[in-house]
């Protein structure tokens, strides 16, 4: 018995269990929500833990530490005597020109400006998800039409061979049907392999676990129903962007550290008190060390400090304009591909339907096969090109919509 229950339990953990087979389909919100808890998106909020924690040990009284010295010795008098000889003193820093209160204000300048880089961070690993994402959807509409394809492949070679069995075909008509049949299932093959390949892609950057044979349940339409914002009101909004936000604090940190390393300009003095036996007398005294700031007055770290404030006005500046410019970008590639997608949406039932109907026509013999396959292959790339204009759309209206705040359903 004590040999069998250990058995038992390796293989219980060996069989998949009941959440993974049970694997919920991918839809946008859970990517969404997959994308926020990612490992990178983990690695951003182990950022913001340094920032924080650095912050929690800015607020010390001072850089520098006490120090307690000690010496003790004989006294050697012209009599002969040898007193005994002893020396105690504590030296405690102090910071002067309001250090302690720059360097918490730096550090805290750092911690939002670490929280706003991984709130910014965050959004662009939900958009490259939601991005993939549509590209797996694709991929799937891809499949399903060549599967049509080969479908429709494979009803014209049957054809054409029943055709030339009854003498109503040239033998060319079925050697010609069976190339396009193998070039049908060479399509199919191929994208199944893309649609593979971006799935796992996609697994990668929700952070799931790679299997053997991944999950491949997608769930929601190609191109998001809500409507993205106007043009003006994204303009108008673009201070509320996670880039424009992380800049500004960028910006703020900058600006602290220069005032810290300005306010690390004054010396810290030292205030010491010793006590000192000598030759049977008590001896107390009181001093105060105050270094002149001649030759290094932080000299090098206030400019420095400083010019990093022009850069990162800089950057702020031209991230500004950048996000002006992609807002812009955004909504032209949206408008046109919204007007590319209402051209070509009338022509998918008419493409569906002249394919059917070449392919009925030569089975009842009123059609040759190369009008036939010439019907089919402008239906097909009638069809392709719907489906790129609609993942076109899609990607342009996933940007917009992120650009803008939303978290598309």
């Amino acid at each position: 018995m004590s040999t069998i229950a250990p058995l038992l339990v390796l293989s219980a953990l060996a069989r998949p269990g009941p959440a993974l087979a049970a694997e919920p389909p991918l839809t946008r919100a859970r990517v969404i929500e997959l994308a926020r808890a990612s490992p990178a998106s983990r690695v951003a909020a182990a950022e913001v833990a340094v920032a924080r924690a650095a912050a929690g040990a800015s607020g010390a009284l001072s850089l520098e530490n006490p120090v307690l010295a000690g010496a003790g010795g004989v006294r050697f008098n012209p009599d002969g005597s040898r007193p005994a000889a002893a020396m105690a003193s504590l030296s405690w820093p102090v910071d002067l020109g309001g250090q302690r209160g720059a360097r918490v204000d730096a550090a805290e300048a750092e911690v939002r400006a670490a929280e706003s880089a991984a709130e910014d961070g965050r959004r662009g690993l939900v958009l490259a998800a939601l991005l993939q994402h549509a590209l797996v959807i694709r991929d799937e509409r891809h499949v399903e039409l060549a599967r049509a394809r080969r479908a429709l492949g494979d009803r014209l070679l049957a054809a054409a061979e029943r055709r030339r069995k009854a003498g109503e075909a040239p033998e060319v008509d079925v050697a010609v049907a069976s190339l396009q049949r193998s070039r049908d299932a060479a399509a199919e093959a191929a994208a199944q392999g893309a649609r593979d390949a971006d799935l796992a892609a996609l697994r990668v950057l929700l952070g799931l676990l790679a299997t053997a044979e991944p999950g491949r349940r997608l769930d929601g339409p190609l191109v998001p129903p809500e409507e993205p914002p106007s043009l003006a009101a994204l303009l108008e909004g673009l201070a509320q962007r996670t880039d424009m936000r992380a800049a500004a604090a960028s910006l703020d940190a900058a600006r602290a550290r220069s005032a810290r390393e300005q306010a690390a300009r004054w010396p810290t003095v030292t205030v010491t008190a010793q006590y000192e036996r000598d030759d049977g007398a008590n001896i107390g005294t009181l001093g105060l060390a105050v270094p002149l700031p001649l030759l290094n007055a932080n000299r090098s770290g206030a400019a420095t400090a400083a010019a990093e404030v022009d850069v990162a006005a800089a950057r702020s500046d031209a991230a500004r304009a950048a996000a002006a410019g992609k807002i812009q970008e955004l909504h032209a590639r949206y408008q046109a591909t919204r007007r590319a997608l209402e051209a070509l949406t009338p022509a998918a039932a008419l493409s569906e339907k002249a394919a059917a109907l070449a392919a009925r026509g030569y089975e009842l013999g009123e059609n040759d096969l190369p009008s036939v396959l010439l019907v089919r292959r402008e239906a097909l790339e009638t069809q392709a090109a719907l489906l790129d204009a609609e993942h076109a759309h899609a990607a342009a209206k996933l940007e917009l919509l992120v650009a803008a705040g939303r978290m598309p359903r």
